[in-house]
């Protein structure tokens, strides 16, 4: 279980700005003395709690941006909700309005407005500690300002990935009222002091089993100095790449309809100093942290599921901490879909789960089935081929004596658990499930608790051979670190069971990433500073309607058909598929020894009869329009905030100011 302190804590509101008609009031800050709350490190440790709180808050990372809003749909993974019509599939499929209802509240209880305050928050911290926190003497309220640093950059990042160019107001508003009107800047100011920022903030946090604090010492939901590392690093990548800015060439509020798909940073030698600053802070990191690479793919995930948050045990380097039932739907989203049955049954088998909901809308992209090597053992990890069942097995054969080969020592009438085999456009995402959840646990509604994880070392690897070889343009900083990028590249590589390289490029690196990392909300970002999201998400679904015609199918030397066997798991109390053929380009005819009477399936998993094709172009929508791939990347600011905001606010590509 959870010891840590968690986010849902509404820290007595010591250092807030509540929301307004804008979303920021210029009222007194705080209900206390700043000089009495920050020369107390409890008092402090409860502000910080104040900022954490905004995280679990209804209409944010609670139960939207963990949800699948944060970053779908992509190449290589999928919103079932992105069929129909409505304010949610139209975020899934870049056709998001400046009202939309799903991101966008009347109240203020939406991202924009808990990302704002995050930042009002983190600013009152951070001016008092400075002020009164004794921070040279005092390695507590030292670590609390780096914290606290730490938090407005992460909340600073997250706006410039949702809505590109935003207010940068790095003051509260108790030393300047004028800032809740902060009128929009160009992003890349937004970048430059988030970097000094976090340098400063790994400065002055220690490694994670270092840090003073009680409750923050060894605990994976708390920041730490690599945690300010691996974010820094992060926002260089996004920031020495491209993105879709306004007007012809970069920050022009003159045009709001003009864009250009552009590199933030013109001068190539200028970019090569951000590589440089990325590849160093990841080398930190690896130089330190290097046992934090897990032996077992499986492992980083079954552990954020079980609760688990010591960090010297851990890949994770942070996650959003989300309390136990009452925070966080993580589970709810992510993890395949449990049948109604299921979710009855379950609740006296799975361990770990007490009855609560499953949506299960989260899969991996067709594309991405067909990318892994063979012997590649991230697959059974990252995807799923089934959702859980509570039946007689009927649904996957009518035939009593199929059954009672495939469940040897089951009755064939009787109920049991397995896993039900989906077709090909619901394998759903597998790094989140309900069978590696930890005992006891109260999960019955639509919150598990489950933490959602942010930052990730075999991602601080990847970020580290990224930089080391330039980027996309080849921007080729100077490496002083004493480390390859080609050998940090492997470790991935060696871990997934895969050959390693010799030599990489940034194809190596792109495809990497999404073998690493889909599922956990970076490769949207990734195709953006990449520029070349509106060109992946249009060759990813000319792809998927190949796939989808048998003919062209055929010719692809892919087949129609999954075969797989049953085995029974007694830590799960279930049936699962132990053995699957099919699902690799070039395994297109039956196995001689993939029989009914050894218990073998054979599935059509295209669905390619008289119901139509599960990936055709209605079924299995990506995107709505070509242009809006690059218009819609972005958000827009909602309408009542620019409404609210005096002209300080506006919105670019297009998407009007009403």
């Amino acid at each position: 279980m959870k010891t840590a302190r968690y986010i849902f804590i509404g820290a007595a509101a010591l250092i807030m700005a509540g929301c307004s008609e804008g979303f920021l009031s210029n009222d007194s800050p705080s209900s206390m003395e700043a000089s009495t709350v920050f020369t107390s490190p409890t008092r402090t440790e409860q502000a910080i709690y104040g900022v954490y709180s905004l995280l679990g808050s209804n209409n944010g990372y609670r139960n939207r941006m963990a949800c699948g809003y944060v970053g779908l749909n992509t190449d290589i993974e999928w919103s079932t909700k992105s069929n129909g019509s409505g304010d949610e599939p139209d975020l899934m499929i870049y056709n998001c309005g400046t009202a939309n209802s799903r991101v966008f509240s009347t109240s203020g209880s939406d991202l924009w407005s808990y990302l704002n305050t995050m930042i009002e928050r983190s600013n009152n911290i951070i001016e008092g500690l400075e002020a009164y926190g004794n921070v040279d003497e005092n390695p507590t309220q030292a670590y609390f300002l780096g914290e606290a640093l730490f938090l407005r950059s992460f909340a600073y990042l997250e706006q410039v990935k949702y809505w590109g160019d935003v207010p940068a107001r790095f003051v509260s508003l108790a030393k300047d009222p004028n800032g809740v009107n902060a009128r929009k800047a160009d992003r890349n100011e937004v970048y430059e002091q988030i970097r000094l920022d976090l340098k400063r903030a790994a400065a002055l946090m220690p490694w994670s089993p270092e840090i003073p604090a009680v409750n923050a010492q060894n605990n994976v939901g708390r920041a730490s100095k690599a945690a300010a590392l691996a974010l820094l690093a992060r926002a260089d990548l996004m920031y020495a790449g491209k993105a879709v800015r306004p007007g012809a060439d970069g920050f022009d509020v003159t045009a709001p309809d003009a864009y250009a798909v552009t590199y933030n940073i013109k001068d190539p030698a200028e970019r090569a100093k951000v590589y440089q600053e990325a590849l160093e802070a990841c080398a930190e990191v690896i130089a330190a942290e290097d046992y934090k690479l897990a032996d077992d793919f499986a492992r980083p995930f079954k552990q954020i599921c079980a609760d688990m948050v010591t960090y010297n045990q851990m890949e994770h380097i942070w996650v959003m901490p989300f309390a136990n039932a009452s925070r966080g739907q993580v589970m709810n989203y992510n993890a395949p879909k449990l049948s109604t049955d299921a979710q009855s049954a379950c609740k006296g088998i799975l361990p770990g789960y007490g009855g609560g909901s499953s949506n299960g809308h989260i899969c991996v992209s067709p594309v991405l089935v067909f990318s892994f090597e063979k012997s590649d053992k991230r697959r059974n990890v990252t995807y799923m081929t089934g959702q859980w069942q509570y039946d007689n097995a009927g649904p996957e054969s009518t035939d009593p004596d199929v059954r009672a080969a495939a469940f040897p020592g089951v009755d064939p009438n009787a109920n049991r658990l397995y896993l039900k085999h989906s077709q090909i456009n619901n394998f759903y995402l597998g790094k989140f499930r309900y069978e590696w959840m930890a005992a006891g646990r109260s999960h019955t509604g639509t919150d598990d608790g489950v933490d959602f994880p942010v930052l990730r070392y075999a991602d601080v690897l990847l970020m580290f051979a990224e930089a080391g070889i330039g980027g996309i343009g080849g921007d080729v900083p100077q490496n002083t670190t004493g480390m390859d990028p080609v050998q940090i590249f492997n470790k991935v590589r060696t871990r997934a069971g895969v050959s390693t390289k010799g030599s990489i490029t940034m194809e190596d690196i792109m495809n990497e990433r999404a073998l690493e990392l889909c599922g956990e909300y970076v490769r949207k970002y990734d195709l953006m500073r990449w520029g070349i999201l509106r060109e992946q998400m249009v060759n990813a679904e000319a792809w998927i309607r190949k796939l989808a015609a048998d003919g062209s199918r055929h010719a692809m030397n892919i087949g129609d058909t999954m075969f797989f066997k049953f085995g029974y798991d007694a830590t799960i109390g279930g049936w699962v598929m132990d053995s699957i053929y099919g699902l690799n380009i070039g395994e297109v005819e039956r196995p001689a020894y993939a029989t009914t009477a050894n218990g073998w399936f054979a599935k059509d998993i295209f669905n390619s009869d008289s119901k139509g094709y599960v990936l055709g172009p209605s079924q299995y929508p990506i995107f709505k329009d070509e242009e809006q791939l690059e218009t819609r990347q972005y958000w827009p600011i909602y309408n009542r905030y620019v409404a609210a905001s005096d002209g300080a606010l506006w919105n670019n590509y297009g998407y009007g100011n009403e």
